[in-house]
This record gives structure tokens, C-alpha cells and sequence, in this order.
């Protein structure tokens, strides 16, 4: 137990920790960053979110604490997803044309209810007023299934332009027939009339009439010769006659006219009353397209003739379309409207979405000679020009992404309507990143500048008039104010995955820390409104839930390929929550108010001069050293940049101000909008570095323990060590100023000041520490205790030949320079190949970790005798251990490389015993003993392919997995190794209790005033079909309706949760009493029910005795009658 050097007594700090029994390896959480998404659908009402991925899951994500994944029966990618409102399903079609429909009413875990398979299909609609989903297969036609039933219905559309193409070559109408033109591209409910359906093919669009079976119209685009459609007069065949593909359809939100996206990257807009030809046909940037300019085509003739060709303008297909209506308009047509369209543009130009804002279809009154006509066209001139006129650009605003845009998905307010296009708030890109990954990030919608476009209320036009001042002001506001959109926040699963994880760190913190980190959770005004459903902890785990509050906190801090340093609270307390009270939190609990971004110094004009322009381009985030004490955080790039931040709060720019030293750059005039803002960057252009170490020592932890050896109105001290291939540089980071330039290197002529020049060593630095501690040497202990009030901070720097160097740094009296680096102190002996972060200084007695913080530096000046430490150095292929920083060695251990490489070394402490773990790639978790270094057990960690590991010292752990393609991570388990009354179980998931009650569907409205409905059957509009009424049409006479089954939910009878054992053995024991009692009464009962029947056996037997004898009396009569003859 003890072990003597040098007269110094060592105790043995694992007497605790030596039994198997007190370890037990166990996950607590997985928590995946999808990169692979492929399917996105949105539930406005109860503000649900579920994305599908490519590997057959699908994630649902609501309210706090509501987040669940569902997997497909097979793996097989997610092609189309939809909710149901109307009988609250999840609907989803994957890659192999399998339909899936889980119930989200289900208590726990949404339950999959049927799979169904159908032949190849190209899309998928559901509307919220019924309960059937269509399904365009590839051959064309239109099936349909029915969600509440969960069978397929017979009713079926053929294949209705291949009839509309057989009818035209029956009237001699030539018709080039083709397998693309008869291929369903999308199906789209008419917004206001379910009786009518939109369905584009390849050839054109068919407005059919459900209940009629039968075409209303067909329109289809044909580009006359010589137009030049969407690829310009540099078309191969301008001259011919052309029908571009269609892939893309939307409505506007009145129902009388709509959109068609073609291959060729136009848009035309049709009057649903007129197939004969479009309202307009456009580019992004070009107008009637469809018609022939003379003196072009005459131009691009006479090129062609003298050789010259103009070549075509390569133009994407409209790959999506969405019209958009908001309720800030009392017309029932709706007012402004905003088209989202995806695709158009150039090939070569910046990859984005389009968004273009259209003025309110408000149509004047007709001429007072209109009367109704047979000969004259069927959409009337004046309301043709009309629909034209609502189609002139208002605005136009263009979301710029990274990466190139798959799809989006628009959020909307409330309304499932109107193909979830109305009244959006938000909106989802769906973008393409690197390694072939597919993320998603949320913007809102529409873009600010188009609000201001809104028609102002008289209200608001007489203010403006009568008082200039307030108009100024508001001038001056919005000149201040950036009209782009803001970025919201979405789950951190979702975010991370966008951002790319690089890495990350587990950290346990005091609770003090804690709160003041926790005040950078994010207010909701910024946060992607998902509020749907709840999430109750489990009830059965109720007594280990209840001691989840003596966990410590802890926060988890991830670093990004954006450049973005992310915290993310991970404390057991989040999971904590009585009835009736849900989760309030989701787990992890991203504090985006914390998050750093790298960005405004990186781009910052003083920095891109003493750096690189290209720094983004070449560099990326290498290492992040976070000081809860101090609350700083310290950013280490892969170029050798090290930029710190303080915890401050939002700041405005301001005056730059150079530094002492040309390796510094002082970044106070940075402005911030976070919590974290730039104050230092150490860039002494020597490339990448080879180690880094931070002192604990702040601004913040200076004013909470008023540390007794600094001048109150003085900064305490705080230090950063950076080791590059050849030089060594110690800055104190209040003044700011460099303490120490140590190259290894010969110089000549006169040094500067603090400059120690070294010799020749090709021996790089491998790790290193700060603490402040007193040395072996008696003499220097001695020293340290003459200083008095005078602390010290030491700096061990290891070497990757085992050799270490320590650094003294020593307060002086000087006001120009209030510290001072000495000369080092070289030890032999140490590890080779130190591993990062494996330089550990414990206390002897307790085991306890002795950082360079302020209460460490404020008892190493304080004069008091100080417990003799132990330094543990963790290299590859083994480790040492040795008493004070420079003692005799005490512990010496070699693992070899059976063991496999090192992924992650940790001092854990565990009831106040303290062991060495090495967790290696071979799944393997090596127990040493402190501090002799003895071989106690080996634990298994799950045998998965961890890319990183980071182990804190309570013994938990995060295992990082890295995607294959992006090299960024996609996944990460939250482990420990005391997995012993652990309560970090998924919660149970109650979506039901914000089941949407859909509102009623939109009807018809008129395309004109009201004097125009006299013009008969130009503007005929009816009552739409309700949604029971189609259901009924489509799922047929026989419908078998399912009956509502009522679930039971039987939770547990307390009035307490938290007391959950308790009262289990209080109702037990008050069972056992009942049952006692009831066992009790029965007996009695028994033995009065015997009782009973053996009086009632009596009385019958003396009935019998009575009876028996009156019938012997009896007998006696009627013998002496027969015997006297009567």
C-alpha cells in the first residue's frame, strides 16, 4: 500500500479501483450526424421535421426531448417522405418502391404498420384532407392507397397522356410518341378543389376530374421555330418545332393558374381555363421565350453562314418549383406571392435557390360591353392580362449555398395546405457537400426585403407622413439592419452533420462554470419552430433518474470543418423530469449562444496581412483547448495559428491596436455576436505545431476567488505554450506578451530580450503541461519557499526522444514586464513519443490533478510546506511516472504493440481512487495502478471502428466515427466505464398529444370581381368535394373502416416519480398487509360457511328423524284402517 523513495512515502492511489466488479463498460447514448440525407417532409400543425437518408432510416424530430429514429425492414435508401395529418401517419417511399406507414400516435415509438409494394414510382402526394396517398408509377399511371384501411384501393388513373396522344393521332394531329413524354413527373391536388388533380408527364400536364374518371384539359408547350426557348438561338434545332420535358409543377394559391418547370431551364405559367397557350414563358433572366425576335434569328442566321456558331446556353432543368401565399392579405386570391424555384441557371454560376416575389392577383373590373361569347378565346383578354400582370418581378432575393442544392422544404406557419407551400416561416436546403454527403441548413423565409415590399396600411401612411423624424429614424434602422435571412437553428444532429465534425472533447465542470455556460442557450426567436409531441424520462429507471442530480455537468465541445468551435451540454440532469412536467431539454443541448466562429478573424484584414489571404483555404481547425476554469478557449489551427477567446459577451468593432511582439495580433477591434469573442492570435508563420498547452488561470476565475496574491485592480496571470518544429514560445496572455523565443537553432549577434538560443536538436516536441508546482531539487524547493508571496508557474515540455525540459515562470516586481521565464531544467528518463494530452500532475496523497490554475498558483506562493506531486507521461508504447516534476522515477510500464495504437489516455478517479486508462485500437481498455504503474485488468470497449476517443476523468467517454467519404465524423457513442445505475435510456415519445386537428379545406374563389361571375363558364368555380367524400370514391363501396382502438397507457400509480423504490415497497408491503387480511377474512368466512352447514347438516338430520317417524306413523294409521275394513 505505501512504497518509500528517497525518504519520501508514496501511497497506493487504485485500492479502490482494483476489483472487476467495480467496472462496468456500458454505452449510454448514440448520437448520429446524418451526412447522407435524402428525403425531408415537415408537419406544420403539431411542428413535427423527419428526414430520410440513404441508409434506410428515418429521423423524427419535435419538441424538446422528442427525437427518434425509425429503420426500414430492409436498407434501402428513403426516395419520398410525407405525413398524413388527416389519420396521423408517417408516410415514406423508399428506392425499391416500397411503401412504409408507421402510426405516430403510438405511445413510446411510432409503430410500423404496413409495408406495401408497388411498381417502379416517380413521386408521391397526400393531402391533409384525406386519408389516400397517389402514388405516379413510371408507366404512368396513378395508384392510390388508403392510409386508414392500409391497403391499396382499385381506383386507378391509366395512363391519361398516353390518351390524350392516341386522341390526337386519331385526328390525324401528328404526334411524336415517346417513353420520356408518357413518364408521370409529379401529381399535385388542385389547392382548392380535391376533385381535380394535376399530373405533369414528360409530354405536358393533365388536369383530370376524379369523380368523372375523364381529362379536363392537357397543356402542353410547344416551341413555335425559331424561338428561343430556354438554351437561347444557339439550340441545334431552333428551326423545328419543340416540346420541352417537364419537370417541375406548382399552383398559385388562388387555383386559376400555375407553373411547369422544363429541361430546358424556362418556366412557363398557364390560366388553368386556357391549355391553348401560356400566360408567359421565361427564364431566370430572359422574358418571352416562346416568341420569335426577327432580327436575332436573322443575326444567328447570318453567323451560321459565315461560320460563325453561337453556342447554346447551358442551362439546368427547373429541377422544383413552389408558389407561395401569405395571410397578411384579406383577398381570398391572397396577396403577394412568393415562387421558390430550383434550378435555371447557368452552368457555372453560384450555386443557390431562386426566390422571386410576384404582386397580388387582383384583377379590374371588365368593360361594360363584355358579354359572353362562344366565338372568343376562352380565358377572357381582361383577365388574361390580368394573370400576366401578377406575374411582373417585384423582387427577387437568391440564397447563396457552399454546396450545390438537391431540394428544400418549405416550413410553414399552420396550414398543411396547399401542397405545404402556405404561409411559409422557414426554410430547408438540402445541400451537397464534400465526399458525396447530403446535409441540410434552415433559413427564414421569405427574405426580409420582401416584407418591406408589403402594401402599408393608411394607418402607417399618415404616420409617416405627419412625423419626418420617426420616418429618418426608420430609414437609419433599416440601413443598419441587413435584410438577408437569418441562419436558424436546427438539432444539433442535423446542424453538426452540416457543419462536419472534426472532433471533440468531453469535459466535467463545477457547477459554477455550468451556469454560466449554460446562459448561452439560444433564445427561440433563431431556432427552427419544431415543438410537437413530448418526451417523458422512463418511469421504470425513476430511483436512478433521481440520482442523476449528483452527476457532475458536463459539457461536450466539438470542432468543425466551417470553422466553427460548437459546445453542447451533455449533463445527466437534462434527463431528469416528474409528471406532469415533460423534458424540457433536448439531449445533447446544443448552447449556441457559445459557438465560435473562426470566420470574422480569418477574414480580417489585419490578420490576412501578417497571415495568407488563402489561411480558409489551407487550413483547418487542428486542436481545441478549453479552460473551464478560466472560461477561455483556445483554438489551434493545422498552419501553427493559435487564436484565443474569452468568454465576454457580443462586442461592436472598434480600433485595432498593435501588440509589442510582430508574432502577436491583438483582436479587440473583432466584433462578436456571441458569447465567446477574439482577443489574441499568436501567428509567428513557422508552420504547423507540435504541441500546445493553456494555463487555467482567467479573467473569470480571478474575480470569483479573488486570488490573494494579486493586486485586485492587476489581471491574473494566464499562459500559452506553443512548440513548433523548431522553437518554443511562452506568452502571457494578459499583457500581451511573448516571455520566451526558444529556437533550436545557432545564432549570431546580440539576442533579444527574452530570446534563449538552444543548439541544434531535430528532437521535436511531443507534449506538454503547465502547473505550478515545486521541483525535486531541495534547493529549488527552498527557493520557491523564500519567494514568499511571489508565485510560480512551471511548464514541462516532453520530447519525443523521452527527454523533458521544465520552465520556470516567475512573477517580478517590474511593471514592464511583470513575469519572467528562467533557463530550462533538462531531465532524462522521461517517455518517448509523449501522446498528446498524456503529461498528467497529481497530488500524492489524494490523486488529484494539480493544473496551473489560480487556486494551484495561489498556494504555491502562499509559503505553506506542499504535498510532494507525482508526473505521470504517457507515451505509444508506454508510460512512466516519476515523484515531483524532476524525482526519482516511481512507476514504469510498456505495452507494447500487440496492444495496438493509442486512441485516448485519461487519469480516472472513482471514489477517490485513481487509475492510469489506455484505451487502444485493439478495443482494448488497459487498467494501470497509480503511481507504480501496475497492470491491474483489461477492459473491452464495444469492438466498432472508432476514429478518435476522449475520455474525462469521471470515467465517461466519447468514441468518435468518422463517415467514409467526408472524413468528417457522422456518429458518436456516449460511453462509461461505471455503467451502474445509469439512466441515460432513450425517453418514451407521446406525439399524440399534439395531433393535429386539420383546419378546413380552402374552397373556391372567384378569378375576378364579383361582376364577372355573370360571364358564365369563363370563371365557373363550385363547392370542392369534402375529404369523406373522396375517400369514399377512392377506397370504393366495400371499404372496410378499421374501428378506433382506444391504447390504454398504464403509468405508474405515485404521486412521485422521483420516490419511485420507495413507493414500489410501500405498495408491495401494503399489498402483502391486504393480502393478509383478505387470506385472514377468508378463513373466517370459511369456518363460518362451515359452521353454518353443519347446523344446517344437523337440522336436516333431525328433519329426517322427524320425517321418518311421521311416516311410520303414517304407515301405523293406514294399516288399522285396512284392518277395520274402512
Amino acid at each position: 500500500m505505501f512504497r518509500r523513495h528517497n525518504d519520501v512515502t508514496f501511497m497506493d492511489l487504485s485500492l479502490d479501483l482494483r476489483d472487476g466488479d467495480d467496472w462496468k463498460v456500458g454505452p449510454l447514448r448514440a448520437m448520429d450526424y446524418p451526412q447522407n440525407i435524402t428525403a425531408l417532409a415537415t408537419e406544420p400543425i403539431s411542428g413535427l421535421l423527419a428526414i430520410g437518408t440513404a441508409g434506410g432510416t428515418v429521423y423524427l424530430f419535435g419538441g424538446p426531448g422528442v427525437e427518434t429514429r425509425l429503420t426500414l425492414p430492409d436498407t434501402v435508401s428513403v426516395k419520398f417522405l410525407q405525413f398524413a395529418p388527416s389519420s396521423f401517419h408517417l408516410v415514406c417511399l423508399d428506392e425499391s418502391s416500397v411503401l412504409h406507414v408507421w402510426d405516430l400516435a403510438v405511445y413510446g415509438r411510432p409503430k410500423l404498420l404496413k409495408s406495401a409494394r408497388f411498381d417502379a414510382t416517380n413521386s408521391l402526394a397526400i393531402s391533409p384532407c384525406h386519408s389516400h396517398a397517389f402514388l405516379a408509377l413510371h408507366s404512368g399511371e396513378i395508384k392510390t392507397y388508403d392510409l386508414v384501411c392500409l391497403r391499396k384501393s382499385s381506383y386507378t388513373i391509366p395512363n391519361m397522356w398516353k390518351l390524350y396522344q392516341d386522341k390526337l393521332l386519331a385526328s390525324g394531329v401528328p404526334v411524336t410518341m415517346t417513353a420520356e413524354s408518357q413518364m408521370t413527373v409529379d401529381t399535385l391536388p388542385h389547392p382548392r378543389d380535391l376533385n381535380r388533380l394535376f399530373v405533369a408527364y414528360g409530354g405536358g400536364v393533365v388536369l383530370t376530374d376524379l369523380t368523372e374518371h375523364t381529362t379536363l384539359r392537357a397543356y402542353e408547350l410547344i416551341l413555335p421555330p425559331g424561338a428561343p426557348g430556354g438554351f437561347g438561338y444557339g439550340s441545334s434545332d431552333l428551326l423545328t418545332h419543340r416540346r420541352p420535358e417537364v419537370t417541375a409543377l406548382t399552383i398559385h394559391p388562388a387555383g386559376h393558374f400555375f407553373a411547369v418547370g422544363y429541361a430546358d431551364g424556362s418556366l412557363a405559367f398557364w390560366a388553368v381555363e386556357d391549355e391553348e397557350k401560356p400566360l408567359l414563358l421565361r427564364t431566370l433572366d430572359e422574358l418571352d421565350v416562346n416568341v420569335v425576335d426577327q432580327n436575332l434569328l436573322n443575326e444567328h442566321i447570318s453567323q451560321g453562314r459565315e461560320g460563325k456558331t453561337t453556342s447554346p446556353s447551358e442551362r439546368e432543368p427547373i429541377f422544383k418549383l413552389s408558389w407561395s401565399g401569405f395571410q397578411n392579405s384579406t383577398d381570398p386570391r391572397g396577396g403577394n406571392t412568393t415562387l421558390s424555384i430550383l434550378g435555371g441557371l447557368i452552368v457555372g454560376e453560384a450555386n443557390g435557390l431562386t426566390i422571386v416575389q410576384f404582386p397580388a392577383f387582383n384583377p379590374p373590373e371588365p368593360p361594360a360591353s363584355t358579354s359572353p361569347n362562344p366565338t372568343r378565346p376562352v380565358l377572357h383578354p381582361v383577365m388574361r392580362q390580368a394573370m400576366r400582370d401578377s406575374l411582373d418581378v417585384m423582387d427577387s432575393y437568391f440564397y447563396f449555398t457552399q454546396g450545390i442544392i438537391q431540394d428544400y422544404l418549405l416550413i410553414p406557419h399552420k396550414s398543411p395546405h396547399f401542397a405545404g407551400t402556405f404561409d411559409p416561416i422557414a426554410i430547408i436546403l438540402l445541400t451537397e457537400g464534400e465526399g458525396n454527403t447530403r446535409t441540410i441548413e434552415a433559413y427564414q423565409y421569405p427574405p426580409p426585403a420582401f416584407l418591406s415590399n408589403a402594401p402599408k396600411t393608411p394607418a402607417n401612411v399618415a404616420t409617416a407622413t405627419v412625423d419626418p423624424l420617426n420616418s429618418l429614424a426608420d430609414t437609419l434602422k433599416d440601413l443598419e439592419e441587413n435584410e438577408d435571412p437569418k441562419q436558424l437553428i436546427i438539432p444539433a444532429a442535423l446542424s453538426h452533420g452540416k457543419s462536419g465534425v472534426l472532433g471533440g472533447q468531453l469535459f466535467k465542470i463545477e457547477k459554477e462554470t455550468y451556469q454560466t455556460l449554460a446562459a448561452g442557450k439560444s433564445t427561440e426567436e433563431l431556432m427552427l419552430p419544431l415543438t410537437g409531441g413530448q418526451a417523458w424520462a422512463d418511469e421504470f429507471k425513476a430511483n436512478d433518474l433521481r440520482l442523476a442530480k449528483y452527476q457532475p455537468h458536463r459539457i461536450l465541445v466539438t470542432s468543425h470543418r466551417d470553422f466553427t468551435v460548437c459546445f453542447d451540454d451533455i449533463s445527466a440532469q437534462l434527463l431528469v423530469a416528474q409528471r406532469p412536467t415533460s423534458l424540457q431539454s433536448n439531449f445533447p443541448d446544443p448552447l449556441s449562444d457559445l459557438t465560435i466562429d473562426l470566420g470574422p478573424v480569418l477574414l480580417d484584414s489585419t490578420v490576412i496581412s501578417r497571415t495568407s489571404p488563402a489561411l480558409m483555404e489551407h487550413t483547418r481547425i487542428d486542436n481545441v483547448y478549453f479552460a473551464a476554469e478560466a472560461l477561455e478557449t483556445t483554438v489551434l489551427l493545422a498552419t501553427g495559428e493559435v487564436i484565443l477567446y474569452r468568454l465576454s459577451g457580443p462586442r461592436k468593432p472598434s480600433t485595432h491596436r498593435d501588440a509589442s511582439d510582430e508574432e502577436l495580433i491583438i483582436l479587440d477591434h473583432v466584433p462578436s455576436q456571441r458569447g465567446f469573442s477574439p482577443y489574441l492570435m499568436l501567428a509567428p508563420t513557422l508552420g504547423p505545431a507540435e504541441a500546445c498547452a493553456v494555463s487555467d488561470i482567467g479573467l473569470y476565475s480571478f474575480v470569483v476567488s479573488a486570488c490573494l496574491f494579486f493586486d485586485q485592480l492587476s489581471a491574473p496571470p494566464g499562459f500559452l505554450a506553443v512548440a513548433y518544429p523548431n522553437a518554443l514560445f511562452i506568452v502571457n496572455m494578459r499583457g500581451p506578451e511573448v516571455l520566451l523565443r526558444h529556437e533550436n537553432r545557432n545564432t549570431k549577434g546580440k539576442h533579444a530580450a527574452g530570446f534563449l538560443p538552444g543548439q541544434p536538436d531535430p528532437d521535436g516536441v511531443a507534449s506538454m503541461v503547465t502547473n505550478s508546482l515545486p521541483l525535486w531539487d531541495t534547493t529549488l524547493i527552498d527557493r520557491l519557499f523564500l519567494l514568499g508571496p511571489e508565485p510560480q508557474v512551471r511548464l514541462v515540455v516532453a520530447r519525443m526522444s523521452g527527454q523533458y525540459q521544465i520552465y520556470t515562470l516567475t512573477q517580478t516586481e517590474s511593471s514592464a514586464q511583470p513575469w519572467s521565464c528562467e533557463r530550462p531544467i533538462t531531465v532524462d528518463g522521461g517517455v518517448p513519443n509523449a501522446l498528446p494530452r498524456g503529461l498528467f500532475v497529481l497530488d500524492s496523497k489524494t490523486g488529484v490533478s494539480l493544473p496551473a490554475g489560480h487556486i494551484r498558483l495561489a498556494l504555491a506562493g502562499s509559503g505553506e510546506p506542499t504535498v510532494p506531486s507525482i508526473l505521470v507521461m504517457v507515451g505509444a508504447r508506454g508510460a512512466r511516472c516519476f515523484a515531483n516534476l524532476n524525482g526519482e522515477r516511481i512507476g514504469k510500464v510498456d505495452w507494447g504493440n500487440k496492444a495496438g495504437d493509442v486512441l485516448g489516455v485519461q487519469i480516472i478517479e472513482k471514489l477517490g481512487s485513481h487509475v492510469l486508462v489506455v484505451a487502444t485500437t485493439k478495443h482494448d481498455a488497459l487498467i494501470y495502478s497509480l503511481p507504480q504503474l501496475e497492470y491491474i485488468m483489461t477492459l473491452k470497449i464495444p469492438p466498432i471502428l472508432i476514429s478518435s476517443l476522449s475520455i474525462e476523468e469521471s470515467g465517461d467517454f466519447i468514441a468518435w466515427y468518422s463517415h467514409p467519404a467526408s472524413g468528417t465524423m457522422h456518429q458518436a457513442t456516449y460511453s462509461t466505464f461505471f455503467d451502474i445505475r445509469r439512466a441515460y435510456d432513450l425517453p418514451d415519445i407521446d406525439l399524440a398529444c399534439t395531433k393535429p386537428i386539420v383546419p378546413a379545406a380552402p374552397q373556391p374563389v372567384s378569378a375576378g370581381p364579383a361582376s364577372m361571375l355573370q360571364l358564365g363558364s369563363w370563371f365557373s368555380f363550385n363547392q370542392s368535394m369534402s375529404g369523406a367524400q373522396l375517400d369514399e370514391l377512392l377506397g370504393g363501396p366495400n371499404r372496410p373502416i378499421p374501428q378506433p382502438v382506444q391504447e390504454t397507457r398504464n403509468f405508474y400509480n405515485g404521486a412521485d416519480i422521483s420516490a419511485g423504490a420507495s413507493q414500489v415497497a410501500a405498495a408491495a408491503a401494503e399489498t402483502q398487509a391486504n393480502l393478509y387480511s383478505r387470506l385472514t377474512s377468508a378463513l373466517s368466512e370459511r369456518g363460518q360457511v362451515l359452521n353454518d352447514l353443519e347446523e344446517r347438516f344437523n337440522a336436516l338430520g333431525q328433519e329426517s328423524k322427524n320425517m321418518a317417524s311421521q311416516a311410520k306413523r303414517l304407515a301405523a294409521q293406514q294399516g288399522a284402517k285396512s284392518w277395520f275394513g274402512l
